[in-house]
Protein backbone atom coordinates (compact mmCIF):
# COMPACT_ATOMS: atom_id res chain seq x y z
CA UNK A 1 0.00 0.00 0.00
CA UNK A 2 1.46 3.34 -1.08
CA UNK A 3 0.92 6.02 1.57
CA UNK A 4 0.99 9.66 0.42
CA UNK A 5 0.65 13.11 1.90
CA UNK A 6 -0.33 15.75 -0.65
CA UNK A 7 -0.13 19.46 0.15
CA UNK A 8 -0.58 18.98 3.90
CA UNK A 9 -0.89 22.23 5.85
CA UNK A 10 -1.74 22.72 9.50
CA UNK A 11 -1.28 25.44 12.10
CA UNK A 12 -1.64 25.61 15.85
CA UNK A 13 -2.69 29.20 16.39
CA UNK A 14 0.05 31.36 14.90
CA UNK A 15 2.52 28.49 14.65
CA UNK A 16 2.60 26.72 11.30
CA UNK A 17 3.43 23.03 11.79
CA UNK A 18 2.91 21.78 8.22
CA UNK A 19 3.36 24.02 5.18
CA UNK A 20 2.24 22.25 2.02
CA UNK A 21 4.10 19.03 2.76
CA UNK A 22 4.28 16.26 0.14
CA UNK A 23 5.70 12.77 0.60
CA UNK A 24 5.32 9.20 -0.62
CA UNK A 25 5.99 6.09 1.46
CA UNK A 26 6.36 2.87 -0.49
CA UNK A 27 5.45 -0.62 0.75
CA UNK A 28 8.14 -3.24 1.13
CA UNK A 29 10.84 -0.76 2.16
CA UNK A 30 11.65 0.73 5.54
CA UNK A 31 11.27 4.52 5.52
CA UNK A 32 12.89 6.83 8.07
CA UNK A 33 11.30 10.19 8.82
CA UNK A 34 13.91 12.76 9.84
CA UNK A 35 13.89 16.38 10.89
CA UNK A 36 14.97 18.70 13.69
CA UNK A 37 12.80 19.26 16.74
CA UNK A 38 9.70 21.18 15.74
CA UNK A 39 9.98 20.23 12.06
CA UNK A 40 6.46 18.77 12.00
CA UNK A 41 7.14 15.01 12.22
CA UNK A 42 4.66 14.23 14.99
CA UNK A 43 2.02 16.53 13.50
CA UNK A 44 2.44 14.71 10.18
CA UNK A 45 1.98 11.32 11.83
CA UNK A 46 -1.10 12.48 13.69
CA UNK A 47 -2.56 13.77 10.43
CA UNK A 48 -1.86 10.41 8.81
CA UNK A 49 -3.69 8.62 11.60
CA UNK A 50 -6.63 11.03 11.60
CA UNK A 51 -5.85 12.21 15.12
CA UNK A 52 -5.90 15.76 13.76
CA UNK A 53 -7.66 17.09 10.69
CA UNK A 54 -5.19 19.14 8.60
CA UNK A 55 -6.20 22.62 7.49
CA UNK A 56 -5.44 21.66 3.88
CA UNK A 57 -4.20 18.71 1.84
CA UNK A 58 -4.93 15.01 1.76
CA UNK A 59 -3.69 11.66 3.02
CA UNK A 60 -3.98 9.03 0.28
CA UNK A 61 -3.65 5.25 0.29
CA UNK A 62 -2.99 3.73 -3.12
CA UNK A 63 -4.12 6.99 -4.68
CA UNK A 64 -7.47 7.34 -2.89
CA UNK A 65 -8.50 9.15 0.30
CA UNK A 66 -7.87 7.17 3.47
CA UNK A 67 -11.02 5.89 5.17
CA UNK A 68 -11.80 4.98 8.77
CA UNK A 69 -11.85 1.31 7.74
CA UNK A 70 -8.33 1.68 6.30
CA UNK A 71 -7.02 3.08 9.56
CA UNK A 72 -8.47 0.13 11.46
CA UNK A 73 -5.72 -1.87 9.75
CA UNK A 74 -2.97 0.55 10.76
CA UNK A 75 -0.65 0.35 13.74
CA UNK A 76 0.56 3.48 15.54
CA UNK A 77 3.14 3.86 18.25
CA UNK A 78 3.13 7.36 19.76
CA UNK A 79 6.19 8.89 21.36
CA UNK A 80 4.28 9.24 24.63
CA UNK A 81 3.59 6.18 26.78
CA UNK A 82 0.11 4.75 26.19
CA UNK A 83 0.14 1.69 28.43
CA UNK A 84 -1.82 0.67 31.52
CA UNK A 85 0.84 0.73 34.27
CA UNK A 86 -0.73 -1.88 36.59
CA UNK A 87 -1.60 -4.39 33.87
CA UNK A 88 0.76 -7.35 33.28
CA UNK A 89 2.61 -7.34 29.96
CA UNK A 90 0.81 -10.31 28.37
CA UNK A 91 -2.58 -9.15 29.58
CA UNK A 92 -1.84 -5.70 28.16
CA UNK A 93 -1.22 -7.02 24.63
CA UNK A 94 -4.09 -9.51 24.82
CA UNK A 95 -6.44 -6.69 25.80
CA UNK A 96 -5.24 -4.60 22.83
CA UNK A 97 -5.76 -7.60 20.55
CA UNK A 98 -9.32 -8.04 21.85
CA UNK A 99 -10.01 -4.39 21.03
CA UNK A 100 -9.03 -5.23 17.44
CA UNK A 101 -11.54 -8.08 17.28
CA UNK A 102 -9.52 -11.17 18.20
CA UNK A 103 -11.23 -13.76 20.40
CA UNK A 104 -9.80 -14.39 23.86
CA UNK A 105 -7.72 -17.45 22.98
CA UNK A 106 -6.32 -15.93 19.77
CA UNK A 107 -5.53 -12.70 21.62
CA UNK A 108 -3.57 -14.58 24.28
CA UNK A 109 -1.61 -16.52 21.66
CA UNK A 110 -0.85 -13.33 19.77
CA UNK A 111 0.31 -11.59 22.96
CA UNK A 112 2.68 -14.43 23.87
CA UNK A 113 4.09 -14.57 20.33
CA UNK A 114 4.82 -10.83 20.30
CA UNK A 115 6.41 -10.89 23.75
CA UNK A 116 8.71 -13.65 22.54
CA UNK A 117 9.53 -11.78 19.32
CA UNK A 118 10.35 -8.57 21.18
CA UNK A 119 12.55 -10.20 23.82
CA UNK A 120 9.99 -10.01 26.64
CA UNK A 121 9.01 -13.68 26.93
CA UNK A 122 10.22 -13.91 30.53
CA UNK A 123 8.28 -10.78 31.53
CA UNK A 124 4.79 -11.88 30.46
CA UNK A 125 3.34 -11.78 34.00
CA UNK A 126 5.17 -8.66 35.18
CA UNK A 127 3.22 -5.45 35.66
CA UNK A 128 4.05 -2.81 33.10
CA UNK A 129 5.09 -0.23 35.71
CA UNK A 130 7.77 -2.66 36.94
CA UNK A 131 9.40 -2.94 33.53
CA UNK A 132 12.38 -0.81 32.56
CA UNK A 133 11.89 2.10 30.20
CA UNK A 134 13.34 0.14 27.29
CA UNK A 135 11.08 -2.83 28.01
CA UNK A 136 8.04 -0.57 28.15
CA UNK A 137 9.11 0.84 24.79
CA UNK A 138 9.18 -2.67 23.32
CA UNK A 139 5.82 -3.48 24.88
CA UNK A 140 4.35 -0.34 23.36
CA UNK A 141 5.64 -1.42 19.95
CA UNK A 142 3.93 -4.76 20.54
CA UNK A 143 0.67 -2.91 21.11
CA UNK A 144 1.09 -1.26 17.69
CA UNK A 145 1.76 -4.63 16.01
CA UNK A 146 -0.73 -6.81 17.86
CA UNK A 147 -3.35 -6.83 15.07
CA UNK A 148 -0.79 -7.46 12.28
CA UNK A 149 -1.38 -4.06 10.64
CA UNK A 150 -0.91 -3.28 6.95
CA UNK A 151 0.50 0.20 7.62
CA UNK A 152 2.82 0.82 10.59
CA UNK A 153 3.58 4.37 11.80
CA UNK A 154 6.06 4.68 14.68
CA UNK A 155 7.13 7.85 16.48
CA UNK A 156 10.69 7.45 17.85
CA UNK A 157 10.44 3.67 18.44
CA UNK A 158 14.17 3.26 19.14
CA UNK A 159 14.46 6.03 21.75
CA UNK A 160 16.04 4.80 24.97
CA UNK A 161 16.77 1.26 23.75
CA UNK A 162 20.00 -0.64 24.32
CA UNK A 163 21.79 -2.24 21.34
CA UNK A 164 20.21 -5.66 21.92
CA UNK A 165 16.70 -4.20 21.93
CA UNK A 166 17.51 -2.11 18.85
CA UNK A 167 18.58 -5.28 17.04
CA UNK A 168 15.40 -7.13 18.07
CA UNK A 169 13.14 -4.30 16.97
CA UNK A 170 15.05 -3.91 13.71
CA UNK A 171 14.45 -7.58 12.92
CA UNK A 172 10.75 -7.23 13.76
CA UNK A 173 10.33 -4.25 11.43
CA UNK A 174 12.32 -5.86 8.64
CA UNK A 175 10.09 -8.93 8.81
CA UNK A 176 7.02 -6.71 8.35
CA UNK A 177 8.66 -4.92 5.44
CA UNK A 178 9.57 -8.28 3.90
CA UNK A 179 5.89 -9.23 4.08
CA UNK A 180 5.00 -6.14 2.05
CA UNK A 181 3.83 -3.92 4.89
CA UNK A 182 4.19 -0.14 4.71
CA UNK A 183 6.45 0.98 7.58
CA UNK A 184 7.60 4.50 8.49
CA UNK A 185 9.28 5.62 11.71
CA UNK A 186 10.73 8.86 12.98
CA UNK A 187 14.13 9.01 14.63
CA UNK A 188 16.97 11.33 15.60
CA UNK A 189 19.45 8.42 15.44
CA UNK A 190 20.85 9.11 11.98
CA UNK A 191 23.45 6.33 12.02
CA UNK A 192 20.70 3.82 12.82
CA UNK A 193 18.48 5.17 10.03
CA UNK A 194 21.39 5.01 7.57
CA UNK A 195 22.01 1.35 8.42
CA UNK A 196 18.37 0.27 8.65
CA UNK A 197 16.33 2.20 6.09
CA UNK A 198 16.14 2.00 2.32
CA UNK A 199 14.20 5.28 2.01
CA UNK A 200 14.26 8.51 3.98
CA UNK A 201 12.15 11.64 4.13
CA UNK A 202 13.66 14.77 5.71
CA UNK A 203 11.33 17.58 6.70
CA UNK A 204 11.99 21.04 8.07
CA UNK A 205 9.57 23.85 8.89
CA UNK A 206 6.69 21.67 7.77
CA UNK A 207 8.05 20.92 4.30
CA UNK A 208 9.87 18.01 2.69
CA UNK A 209 13.46 19.09 2.00
CA UNK A 210 14.97 15.76 0.93
CA UNK A 211 13.49 12.37 0.04
CA UNK A 212 14.52 9.19 -1.72
CA UNK A 213 16.69 6.09 -1.48
CA UNK A 214 19.50 6.46 1.04
CA UNK A 215 22.18 5.07 -1.25
CA UNK A 216 21.15 7.28 -4.17
CA UNK A 217 20.99 10.41 -2.04
CA UNK A 218 24.44 9.75 -0.59
CA UNK A 219 25.97 9.25 -4.04
CA UNK A 220 24.13 12.12 -5.74
CA UNK A 221 25.76 15.01 -3.89
CA UNK A 222 29.16 14.56 -5.53
CA UNK A 223 30.89 15.27 -2.21
CA UNK A 224 33.24 12.68 -0.75
CA UNK A 225 35.63 12.33 2.15
CA UNK A 226 39.21 11.33 1.38
CA UNK A 227 41.05 9.66 4.25
CA UNK A 228 44.84 9.77 4.14
CA UNK A 229 47.36 8.10 6.41
CA UNK A 230 50.57 10.15 6.34
CA UNK A 231 53.96 10.14 8.03
CA UNK A 232 53.94 11.84 11.44
CA UNK A 233 54.65 15.54 11.02
CA UNK A 234 54.40 15.42 7.21
CA UNK A 235 53.95 18.89 5.65
CA UNK A 236 50.48 20.13 4.74
CA UNK A 237 51.47 22.99 2.44
CA UNK A 238 50.51 20.94 -0.64
CA UNK A 239 46.87 21.53 0.32
CA UNK A 240 47.12 25.16 -0.85
CA UNK A 241 46.87 23.83 -4.42
CA UNK A 242 43.30 22.73 -3.63
CA UNK A 243 41.43 25.74 -2.21
CA UNK A 244 38.06 23.97 -2.64
CA UNK A 245 39.13 21.14 -0.34
CA UNK A 246 38.08 21.45 3.30
CA UNK A 247 40.12 19.81 6.08
CA UNK A 248 37.65 17.94 8.27
CA UNK A 249 40.16 16.34 10.63
CA UNK A 250 43.93 16.79 10.94
CA UNK A 251 45.79 14.33 13.16
CA UNK A 252 49.55 13.84 13.50
CA UNK A 253 49.52 10.90 11.09
CA UNK A 254 46.14 11.18 9.34
CA UNK A 255 43.97 13.61 7.38
CA UNK A 256 40.30 13.62 6.48
CA UNK A 257 39.42 15.92 3.60
CA UNK A 258 36.05 16.99 2.24
CA UNK A 259 36.15 16.99 -1.58
CA UNK A 260 33.55 18.72 -3.76
CA UNK A 261 32.49 17.03 -7.00
CA UNK A 262 34.88 19.01 -9.20
CA UNK A 263 38.03 17.88 -7.34
CA UNK A 264 39.69 14.67 -8.54
CA UNK A 265 40.59 12.55 -5.48
CA UNK A 266 43.48 10.95 -7.37
CA UNK A 267 45.00 14.39 -7.95
CA UNK A 268 44.80 15.07 -4.21
CA UNK A 269 46.33 11.67 -3.47
CA UNK A 270 49.18 12.29 -5.92
CA UNK A 271 49.91 15.68 -4.32
CA UNK A 272 49.98 14.10 -0.86
CA UNK A 273 52.36 11.36 -2.04
CA UNK A 274 54.64 13.94 -3.62
CA UNK A 275 54.96 15.59 -0.19
CA UNK A 276 55.75 12.38 1.68
CA UNK A 277 54.75 8.75 2.25
CA UNK A 278 51.02 7.93 2.24
CA UNK A 279 50.40 4.81 4.30
CA UNK A 280 46.65 4.49 3.84
CA UNK A 281 43.77 6.01 1.93
CA UNK A 282 40.00 5.64 1.63
CA UNK A 283 37.22 7.41 -0.22
CA UNK A 284 33.86 7.67 1.57
CA UNK A 285 30.41 8.88 0.60
CA UNK A 286 28.77 11.52 2.80
CA UNK A 287 26.98 10.20 5.86
CA UNK A 288 23.29 10.71 6.48
CA UNK A 289 24.28 13.21 9.18
CA UNK A 290 26.07 15.29 6.56
CA UNK A 291 23.12 15.08 4.16
CA UNK A 292 20.83 16.11 7.00
CA UNK A 293 22.86 19.19 7.88
CA UNK A 294 23.30 20.07 4.22
CA UNK A 295 19.54 19.90 3.65
CA UNK A 296 19.06 22.28 6.58
CA UNK A 297 21.56 24.72 5.10
CA UNK A 298 24.23 24.07 7.73
CA UNK A 299 27.90 23.19 7.23
CA UNK A 300 27.87 19.44 6.70
CA UNK A 301 31.55 18.90 5.97
CA UNK A 302 32.52 18.26 9.58
CA UNK A 303 29.39 16.42 10.73
CA UNK A 304 30.08 13.62 13.15
CA UNK A 305 29.54 9.97 12.34
CA UNK A 306 31.71 7.42 10.60
CA UNK A 307 30.99 7.22 6.89
CA UNK A 308 30.70 3.94 5.05
CA UNK A 309 33.79 3.12 3.06
CA UNK A 310 33.45 3.29 -0.69
CA UNK A 311 37.09 2.70 -1.77
CA UNK A 312 39.86 1.53 0.49
CA UNK A 313 43.50 0.70 -0.04
CA UNK A 314 47.02 1.41 1.01
CA UNK A 315 49.98 3.04 -0.62
CA UNK A 316 53.67 2.94 0.14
Amino acid sequence: MVLQAVGLAHSFGERRALAGLDLTIQPGVLTGLLGPNGAGKTTLMRAMLGVIQPDAGHILLDGRPVTFADRQRWGYMPQERGLYPRMPAAEQLAYMARLHGLDRRSAQRRARALLDELGLADRWSERTEKLSGGMQQRLQLGAALVHDPDVIVLDEPFAGLDPVAVAELSVALRERVGAGRTVVFSSHQLDLVQDLCEDIVMIDHGRTVLAGRVDRLRSSTGRRHLRLGVAPGAPRDWLTAFPEVHVVDDQVDALRLDLPAEVDPLAVLDAARAAGPVTDFGLDLPTLSQLFLGALGQDSSDASGAPDGGLDGSAA
